[in-house]
């Protein structure tokens, strides 16, 4: 008969329970690498195309690898690069692991046996931990986990470790035919999938603005709820709009997000209520997208939610919201309102914020008018050619054609900037410039991609922009065909 276990040892163990990490991993795209993982007793991660990740001197290099080895990632691969830090540092000796097909099926259960190892005998996969596999089989879950290779488990994640442990309290007959239910344990019983944590420091590695600029324009969207970003074409607005949201909400939850386009056709019907035919031959009034947006984030009053609207200036924007362009003011958050083809009763949450976008170098649009633009901040993107981030990122293109295109285009702004027919809000915006470097993904190459922005997209620009003065123009794409030499 074993010993009694002492306190002592049930505080150690307790200890190292706590201590111990749980994660869920896909072994492969589509877990198509179980079979082969399983057999040979491991987990194994494909970036292959850096090297070993831990040759690296810190993570900043390793975000810098991944540009130059998988080219365009529409922003920093941050995300890429936690998870490497993760599965090389993070990870321990003992951990728990969850081998995952698709969102819903586990299909394994192991024990982390070794440190991270990277082994160049491997034809791929060549970033490597041993595992003990200690089950197999089939274990349904009721709900979605994130699709990622690799995520820790926490108390807050769709399922905390102490759920999933509970499918192999059997360890050699797994029960498909019972999902595990979250709602079962009463830790979280209903809340939401919680999302990665996303904080100022994660919009600062994404987008290519300063830190005050972060703070200004969330404290703008706090004390104004509505916010416009403006700027020159290419600055980078819409990308900028959801990850603005994302640090507002402290977590990238796409559930209290929504984004829509207006255009010259948006009307009231669309925005906020309007009739519609039945399937009987009438009509019957339904909500447009913002009203049931207010009404998914009135239910939940708790937490932040975004409404972003891209090119908010080429509706009608008095029009469109109609009686809801009182109740968007900070002032009259709250308030009810009764819309008048439904007779319902409406108001705008406190915690949802708007974010709009307004290119400033769009001829063809007025300007707003001034009810909208008392009940909006404005904040101005500009072009970041010199910020470190996007340096960083022509540096690890490694392109010398690309790096001649961003001088030229400096010094296009600098003249546009002080034309007094253009101005500032015409300048050429980086994103024009965050090219991807050669690859297999992208086997033209950067020099190709450079031609392509010079011939069919700068050149029209500043034809239009120029299309009076003619020396300026020929001066400008004169400028511009020298790095295609």
């Amino acid at each position: 008969m074993s010993e009694p276990m002492t306190a002592s040892d049930k505080d150690a163990q307790t200890a190292e329970e706590q201590e111990r990490g749980y994660w869920l991993y896909v072994p492969g795209e589509g877990a198509g690498k179980w079979e082969e993982f399983r057999t040979a007793g491991i987990m194994a991660l494909n970036w292959d195309r850096i090297g070993d990740p831990t040759s690296y001197p810190n993570e900043e290099a390793v975000i810098e690898a991944l540009e130059a080895g998988y080219g365009d990632w529409g922003g920093r691969p941050t995300g890429a690069a936690g998870m490497i830090r993760d599965f090389t540092r993070t990870m321990r000796p003992g951990d728990v692991v969850y081998a995952r097909r698709g969102p819903t099926e586990i299909i394994g259960r192991g024990v982390v046996r070794s440190e991270f190892r990277y082994d160049d005998a491997r034809p791929a996969y060549r970033c490597v931990r041993d595992i003990e596999w200690t089950h197999v089989g089939s274990w349904p879950l009721q709900r979605g986990v994130r699709r990622v290779t690799l995520q820790r488990l926490t108390q807050e994640t769709s399922y905390n470790p102490a759920q999933l442990e509970l499918l192999f309290r059997d360890r050699n007959h797994p029960d498909s035919s019972t999902p595990l239910d979250p709602a079962a344990s009463p830790q979280d019983a209903d809340e939401p999938d919680v999302a990665d944590i996303y904080t100022r420091d994660s919009f600062l590695a994404e987008v290519f603005v300063g830190p005050e600029d972060v703070e200004q324009m969330l404290g703008l969207l706090r004390r104004k709820k509505n916010l416009i970003l403006q700027g020159a074409p290419g600055t980078g607005k819409t990308f900028a709009a959801k990850r603005l949201a994302y640090a507002l909400m402290g977590q990238t939850d796409d559930s209290r997000v929504e984004v829509v386009q207006f255009h010259q056709s948006t009307a009231y019907e669309d925005v906020v209520v309007g009739l519609r035919p039945t399937a009987e031959g009438g009509f019957a009034a339904a909500e447009g997208v913002f009203a049931r947006f207010c009404r998914r984030a009135a239910a939940d009053p708790g937490r932040d939610y975004a409404f972003i609207i891209d090119e908010i200036n080429r509706a009608n924007i008095s029009k469109a919201f109609g009686e809801l362009l009182m109740l968007i003011e900070a002032e009259h958050r709250g308030e009810a309102l009764r819309l008048p083809v439904s007779g319902e009763l409406l108001s705008v949450p406190k915690r949802l914020h708007i974010i709009g976008m307004m290119n400033t170098a769009d001829r063809g649009l007025a300007l707003i008018d001034y009810a909208l633009r008392r009940r909006f901040a404005f904040f101005e993107m500009r072009p970041a050619l010199d910020h470190p981030g996007f340096l960083r990122h022509v540096e690890a293109v490694g392109s010398s054609r690309l790096e001649a295109l961003v001088d030229v285009v400096r010094r296009l702004n600098q003249r546009i900037a002080e034309d007094e027919a253009l101005g500032p809000g015409f300048q050429i915006g980086h994103s024009y410039l965050c090219l991807p470097a050669a690859g297999p993904e992208n086997p033209a190459g950067t020099d190709a991609d450079v031609t392509s922005v010079v011939r069919y997209e700068l050149e029209p620009l500043v034809r239009e922009y120029w299309f009076d003065n003619p020396a300026a123009m020929d001066e400008s794409i004169h400028e511009l065909e020298s790095v295609l030499v």
